[in-house]
């Protein structure tokens, strides 16, 4: 990952998050292949403080923001506050630190929950300070009304008051982050992020270059794997949306397993670092359009950890969106290894909508059957259910939980086609 920091005190939950015991503080550490969604350059502070936030008040309030280093590489730190979830009262706050880049950013951030007893820290203030004032229009936009107010009590010269209240432990965090943490150099030798800048186009094979046909399988955290004959790669992607815009949805060229079970097919040039997305079918004039991505090949291990909680859930999650859009085509969608290459075989899950007494059924199968604790799934090897957009998209999840049970890494799974 980009951000090297101390996690003394942490420990580790999974690849990119880690928990301190004692107080449930949670900071994780997210790499994101895209050009950050900044409203503006960190040599904006003006603008940039203004947009973040308008943009923070709809969910909290944005309480500062600094143009600041990590190492020698410049940096974005922000402190938010926003409603406890699902709860009456209490806040969460939340410390940030986005490197940006020019085609991708690094977000290295800490979540601090109130618990027991909430809003002791205002309560005090309010006494010392008294309500005259205490609510201030936001030094940033003072036209906006945020969810949250904008208060003296946030103010760092109270911190030492309040030696354990969560905003105090962000700032104190944030402050040995910026003491000790350390930028990758090959990550801090990318171009710098400049808003409002066109992605630079992949380059594309060259004339006479040898590109390969391969199978790509489930795009994870904004990494693609390939499958080049029995060899599962793994790749990084410069515009995940472009190949999600054909990826899965009947658009691309295909590759049959047997005569009813076809999979997705993408030309790739390893000399370009780029895959051709190749158009099923011809157009008028004959010919085969396809997009052209950018790619980096990296370590399985790189791979590996972009999968999170999170980026394990949307990657389901559009699979539950791409069996719907199968089911629209008549075909069904078997998510399986991608090591098998006939008939359909053990692990797999099926989904598929067909119409049973006149009425469109959401149908999901798996073998094995998944044990009796697994959720969704309750011990049973099928699921049918009334068609509606949501149960048909919630056979992702479905695949998700069956396949935890497989012992099959994500990213060693494909998706399979077969017509109705």
């Amino acid at each position: 990952m980009p951000i090297a920091f101390d996690t003394t005190g942490f420990q580790q939950h999974d690849q990119t998050t880690w928990v301190n015991p004692a107080n449930g503080d949670q900071v994780s550490l997210t790499y994101f292949d895209l050009a950050p969604d900044l409203p503006a350059s960190l040599d904006e502070m003006p603008k940039l403080r203004h947009d973040l936030a308008v943009t923070t008040g709809v969910v909290g309030c944005l309480i500062e923001a600094h143009h600041v280093r990590l190492g020698d590489v410049p940096a974005l730190f922000q402190v938010v506050k926003v409603p406890l979830p699902d709860q009456p009262s209490g806040q969460v706050f939340i410390g940030s630190f986005t490197v940006p880049r020019a085609g991708s950013s690094a977000v290295l951030k800490l979540q601090a929950a109130e618990r027991g007893t909430t809003g002791v820290r205002e309560a005090v203030l309010v006494a010392q300070l008294g309500f005259d004032g205490w609510v201030m229009p936001h030094p940033y936009a003072p036209e906006v009304e945020g969810r949250l107010p904008f208060h003296k009590g946030d103010d760092p010269r109270y911190d030492a008051q309040f030696a354990d209240h969560p905003l105090t432990r962000v700032r104190r965090w944030a402050h040995h982050v910026i003491r000790t943490a350390r930028v990758d150099p090959a990550f801090a030798a990318l171009a710098p992020f400049q808003p409002g800048a066109a992605p630079v186009p992949a380059p594309g094979p060259e004339v006479g270059s040898t590109v390969t046909m391969v199978v790509p399988g489930l795009p994870i955290g904004g990494y693609l794997p390939l499958w080049i004959d029995d060899e599962c790669t793994f790749w990084r992607m410069a515009e995940p949306e472009a190949v999600l815009e054909k990826l899965a949805l009947g658009a691309l060229a295909r590759t049959p397993l047997t005569d009813r079970r076809f999979r997705d097919l993408v030309a790739l040039d390893e000399a370009s670092g780029t895959i051709m997305l190749l158009d099923r079918y011809r157009s008028e004039d004959g010919g085969i359009a396809g997009g052209v991505v950018g790619l980096t090949r990296v370590t399985g291990l790189e791979a590996h950890e972009a999968l999170t909680t999170d980026t394990l859930l949307e990657a389901f999650r559009w699979i539950g969106r791409v069996s719907g859009a199968a089911a629209e085509r008549g075909e069904y969608v078997t998510v399986e290894p991608g090591r098998h290459t006939a008939d359909l075989t053990e692990p797999y899950v099926l989904l598929a909508v067909q119409e049973q007494e006149g009425h469109p059924v959401s149908i999901a199968r798996t073998a094995p059957t998944p044990p009796p604790g697994t959720p969704m799934w309750l011990g049973q090897a099928s699921l049918d259910v009334p068609a509606t957009r949501e149960s048909v998209e919630s056979g992702g999840l479905l695949a998700m939980y069956a396949m935890n049970t497989w012992g099959e890494h994500p990213l060693h799974l494909c998706l399979t086609f077969t017509p109705h």
